[in-house]
């Protein structure tokens, strides 16, 4: 021991007494807190808005924008409106893609997005049911810097964002406003009162056709009497004269009124057509929008499927009435054959309608059990689907290429009898019989229409007391719970609801021992790697054998080692007292335990220094190699600056046994905070360092002087290597 303290002794006196001495031990003790500080100091924030906003990213947009029906849609100055308000990337917006991309060759820009011209137009392509995905060109100047592509590739996604923000945002905004409709209520509370009111109009416009054909039916009724009175004048001449002429003057009065009160008829009959003819309409939309639906979902996603089974008794609901095409086709010309065929369609549609019910409920079945039986219940949808609507089309066009044009016809023939009762009645004297036999006629004719009035009335009743029915039912809708909460949504703010529903979840971040700024992140690196390069210098320039011995006896190489190996100690606290204090007070990094974290970094000096001056003591100048390898090897592989798990297999293997790791991770606990015994048990790992260290000094010495004294005496024969 006394030998160690006379080393000790001797090594103070020879470095407080040369000036120059004391000169390089004070650049030893500065020059690695400057390589710490100012590393952190570099790398403080650069990925904080204040920092990124300074590098420049293109954006032009050739989108040429749509109208849907009076609305001008453009996606592409959407975005750029947007991209406006956001500050995280310095935006340049050129006025043509060609001088963004030549921005990007150039080295001006960092990055270029370029909207296409049919951005606007294939954002919107699903709606014909011909999809086609909207494009934005996105140039990256790769060369221009390393770190710069990977953040400015914050822009794809921020792009994407805003898109995906502007369509579901305009979309919902749309629908919601045209929600508005039927949230409006009249005073009585109830919806459309506009809509009511006309409909209401029509019932007693239908009532006012109604009487007009119990009228028509109660002339029908008097031409009875006018035949009985046609066959009692046959007896008198005269009287059979006057008779007929007046007959003929009613006749040719009632002709053309029997015309257009058989065309009312066949009016109401077309109004009722068309009646059908929406409820076609509607089941055909419903048909077309559950292949949208189909098209986009499968067994995982059960709200999808529920919806569709929804949809699909929607439609059969909708399907409605299937014999009002059959009643009506009989009111004015009867038609068996035509009848049948319609029928018959209506049968087919039936028998499709129930099997996609069927076929529905299957569907919700296998979701859940079998994918297989899923995707084969789906393509027989479908199937089904089209089939309903090739057969929707069939019976619209059964009823305007044959029932209709037979119920023209049929109305320009009893039209066209009527006005022949006229020539018949001008009839001379010679030809009575004649005139008696044409209204025997006239009364059979009369029966005929009679029939048809009938069925026409009866038809009207019908669609009266249907139509008192729809009425009711719209009128209560605004007392049903759901139509309430559908209202009360509708009557919040468009704008606000389509806000939400383009963005509808809200991240709410919890950081877990949060660290203020990337430098305090780094810190921990740059402040062991300086620690390290501080014990490389003192172990480069402080020599360590022991030549003076005067006054020590009996001198072990033990001694040697830990006489000689105080100075290095102490310069390298000194460097590791500088460098924290300095983090602290000059850099001002993050830390939650200073105390602990001078104590880490102490503790990292002392095992660092003596790890490197052991490698110089027993192996010379090629320990020195062996720092400075040690060095690289943990720069590039310890996760200091990277994530272990995204480096090379070979720097995965390593990092447990580097002693970068176990300091840096001590350090990462004083920043952030501590998680139980981690601190504690990095400080321990440390110590395995420390003994190898020492094994190396005393145990190692020996063996490798020989070597060392043959590569010193080459060096000194070259003349040039010191």
């Amino acid at each position: 021991m006394k030998n160690i303290i006379k080393i000790i002794a001797s090594d103070i006196k020879r470095l407080s007494t040369n000036v120059v001495a004391m000169v390089v031990i004070i650049g030893l003790t500065v020059i690695p807190s400057l390589y710490a500080w100012f590393n952190i100091l570099s790398n403080w924030d650069p990925y904080g808005e204040s920092a990124t906003s300074n590098l420049q990213v293109a954006v032009a947009s050739s989108d040429q924008g749509i109208v849907i029906g009076n609305i001008e849609l453009n996606v592409g100055d959407i975005i750029i409106s947007n991209l406006k308000e956001n500050k995280t990337i310095g935006w340049v917006f050129t006025d043509t893609a060609q001088e963004a991309i030549a921005g990007v060759h150039s080295g001006d820009y960092y990055a270029a997005l370029v909207i296409d011209e049919e951005f606007s137009d294939n954002m919107i392509s699903f709606l014909s049911g011909d999809i086609e995905n909207p494009v934005i060109t996105y140039y990256e100047n790769e060369k221009k810097n390393a770190i710069a592509p990977k953040i400015t590739a914050k822009v794809k996604t921020t792009i994407e964002r805003e898109v995906d923000h502007a369509f579901v945002s305009t979309l919902a905004q749309a629908l919601l406003k045209g929600g508005e409709y039927f949230a409006t209520l009249d005073e009585e509370g109830n919806i459309t009162g506009q809509g009511i009111a006309k409909l209401e109009r029509l019932d007693s416009d239908l009532n006012g056709v109604i009487s007009i054909l119990d009228s028509y039916i109660a002339l029908m009724d008097s031409t009875e009497n006018i035949s009985e009175a046609g066959a009692a004048v046959s007896k008198t001449a005269d009287s059979i004269t006057e008779l007929a002429e007046s007959m003929a003057d009613n006749a040719q009065k009632s002709a053309s009124d029997a015309k257009q009160d058989l065309q009312k008829v066949k009016g109401i009959s077309d109004d009722k057509i068309n009646e059908l003819n929406k409820k076609l309409d509607d089941a055909d939309a419903i048909a077309t929008d559950l292949n949208n639906r189909l098209a986009n979902v499968d067994n995982k996603d059960s709200e999808k499927v529920n919806d569709i089974v929804t949809k699909v008794n929607k439609l059969a609901s909708a399907w409605g009435n299937k014999d009002t095409i059959g009643s009506i086709s009989n009111t004015i010309y009867t038609s068996p054959i035509a009848n049948d065929t319609i029928k018959q369609n209506i049968a087919n549609t039936d028998a499709t309608v129930a099997k996609l019910q069927a076929d529905a409920t299957q569907l919700g079945e296998y979701a859940a059990t079998d994918i297989e039986k899923f995707n084969n219940t789906k393509a027989a949808l479908v199937q089904d689907i089209a089939i309903v609507l090739s057969e929707t089309r069939d019976v619209r066009g059964k009823y305007e290429n044959e029932i209709s044009p037979l119920e023209q016809r049929a109305i320009d023939s009893a039209a066209n009898s009527v006005a022949e009762v006229k020539k018949l009645l001008n009839y001379n004297a010679n030809s009575i019989d004649l005139v008696i036999s044409s209204l025997k006629s006239y009364s059979s004719l009369a029966d005929q229409s009679k029939d048809s009035l009938i069925k026409s009335r009866n038809e009207a009743v019908e669609m009266e007391r249907q139509l008192s029915a729809l009425i009711s039912d719209i009128k209560s809708i605004g007392d049903n719970e759901a139509y309430q909460k559908f209202v009360n949504l509708l009557q919040t703010d468009p704008d606000l609801l389509s806000e939400f529903i383009s963005s509808p979840v809200e991240i709410s971040d919890e950081y877990v021992y949060p660290v203020e700024n990337n430098g305090s992140m780094t810190a921990p690196f740059y402040i062991v790697l300086s620690i390290w390069v501080g014990a490389l210098i003192m172990s480069t320039i402080l020599k360590t054998a022991v030549k003076d011995t005067t006054g020590m006896k009996n001198l072990k190489n033990w001694q040697c080692f830990f006489g000689r190996f105080f100075v290095t100690f102490v310069i390298g606290q000194l460097q590791t007292i500088i460098t924290v204090m300095g983090a602290f007070l000059f850099v001002g990094i993050q830390c939650e335990h200073p105390f602990y974290f001078w104590l880490a970094c102490a503790w990292t000096s002392l095992i660092y220094s003596l790890l490197l001056y052991s490698f110089t003591y027993s192996f010379g100048n090629v320990g020195e190699a062996l720092s400075v390898i040690l060095m690289v090897i943990q720069v590039a592989g310890a996760g200091g600056t990277f994530p272990i798990e995204v480096l090379p297999k070979v720097f995965q293997v390593l990092y447990k046994f580097m002693p970068f790791n176990y300091s840096m991770n001590a350090l990462r606990e004083c920043i952030a905070g501590f998680y139980k015994e981690t601190y504690r048990n990095c400080m321990l790992t440390l110590i395995i360092y420390g003994i190898v260290a020492i094994f190396v000094g005393i145990v190692l010495y020996y063996p490798f002087k020989i070597l060392n004294e043959k590569i010193e005496s080459s060096k000194e024969n070259s003349g040039i290597l010191i």
